[in-house]
């Protein structure tokens, strides 16, 4: 260790009375007790604290991750297609969660920051019940309904030809002229 400087000063020389020739008298020198605080030493500066993560197996299956200071991630999959997983960061308004599971009845997340629906505790509105009235035609769809029904009972009264069974040769067609078909 190093000593602050002192400044020394000398003892005061003794006479004699005769005059006679002197010599200086050997003065103690010491130092004087110093006292001083250790430095503080400084803590060395830490980096940023962050990890991350990856694996994954022969059959597919998957996981992997991430932390930081201001944001945290986990998921895993398989070979199916079925994801689940986590978030989590830090906003001004806090640090919020998220977990979500993705796989075949679809995508499902929950969470503390998500909004949510107000709920609705009014009575249902009923709709108002009217006797209905019977609908009446007018004067000229009268008149045309009843010309249609009178037009189709008219054609439902009429007889029908009917097939001749039995002659079915080259002479039961009348509009032939006989030698045209090949005679059988």
């Amino acid at each position: 260790y190093a000593a602050a400087p002192v400044a020394y000063a000398a003892a005061p020389a003794a006479y004699a009375a005769a005059p006679v020739a002197y010599a200086a008298a050997p003065a103690a020198i010491a130092a004087a007790p110093v006292a001083y605080a250790a430095a503080p030493v400084a803590a060395p500066i830490a980096g940023p604290v962050s990890s991350q993560f990856q694996a994954q197996d022969e059959f597919g299956n998957l996981a992997y991750g991430y932390q930081n200071i201001n944001s945290a991630k986990q998921e895993q999959g398989n070979a199916y297609g079925g994801v689940t997983g986590s978030y989590t960061y830090a906003d001004e308004a806090g640090v919020h969660t998220v977990n979500y599971v993705a796989d075949d009845f679809g995508f499902r997340v929950a969470g503390d920051n998500l909004p949510v629906a107000p709920v609705y505790n009014a009575a249902l509105p009923v709709a108002p019940v009217h006797a209905a009235a019977p609908v009446v035609d007018t004067p000229e769809v009268a008149e045309a309904k009843a010309a249609f029904f009178a037009a189709f009972e008219a054609e439902a009264s009429r007889t029908k030809r009917s097939a001749q069974l039995g002659a079915f040769g080259p002479t039961a067609y009348a509009g032939l002229a006989t030698g045209l078909l090949p005679a059988a």
